[in-house]
C-alpha cells in the first residue's frame, strides 16, 4: 500500500493500472483472434461478406443494395429516407448499436439513424430508419450500415 497520497503517485498508479488494462485486452484481443473458429469456407476467390456482424449492407443513394448481409430489403419512401429491414426477425434493435456512414460526400451532409418503429417505414419492428442531408433539406446518399 501507497502512504504517499500525493496527486503524483496517484496519477502515476492510475496511469500504470489503465496500460495494464490495455495491453492485457490487447493480448486477449490477440490470443482470442487465434483461437476464433474458422468461419465457414467460401468458394475459392470469394471474400466472405462481414463476417463478424448480424447484418450489414451498402446501400446506394436510389435506395438499390450494392451488397449485404442479413438484410432484406431497402425501401425509400421520401427523398433521402431509407428503410433498411433485416432479414432476422427476432433481433430486438432496441438493444443493439447500428452504425451507418454516408458514402461519397462532403461534410455539410449527416446521417441519422433511429431503431425505434418509424411511421416512414410503416412502424415495422425490425427496421432501422436511415435519413440523410440536413434537417428540412433530406438529400440522396449513398450509406453503409452496420448492426453489430
Amino acid at each position: 500500500m501507497l502512504k504517499n497520497n500525493s496527486k503524483t503517485t496517484r496519477t502515476a498508479v492510475w496511469v500504470a493500472a489503465a496500460l495494464s488494462l490495455v495491453t492485457g485486452g490487447v493480448c486477449a484481443g490477440v490470443a482470442g483472434a487465434s483461437a476464433a473458429p474458422a468461419a465457414k469456407a467460401a468458394a475459392p476467390g470469394a471474400r466472405a461478406a462481414a463476417p463478424y456482424v448480424q447484418a450489414a449492407a451498402v446501400v446506394n443513394a436510389d435506395g438499390s443494395i450494392n451488397r449485404s448481409k442479413g438484410i432484406s430489403s431497402v425501401t425509400k419512401p421520401a427523398v433521402g429516407k431509407y428503410c433498411v429491414e433485416l432479414e432476422d426477425k427476432d433481433l430486438d434493435l432496441t438493444k443493439l448499436v447500428p452504425v451507418a456512414t454516408l458514402q461519397y460526400t462532403s461534410f455539410e451532409y449527416g446521417i441519422r439513424i433511429s431503431y425505434w418503429p418509424h411511421p416512414d417505414c410503416g412502424g415495422r419492428a425490425g427496421t432501422i430508419h436511415v435519413i440523410t442531408g440536413m434537417p428540412n433539406r433530406w438529400v440522396d446518399q449513398a450509406f453503409g450500415i452496420v448492426v453489430p
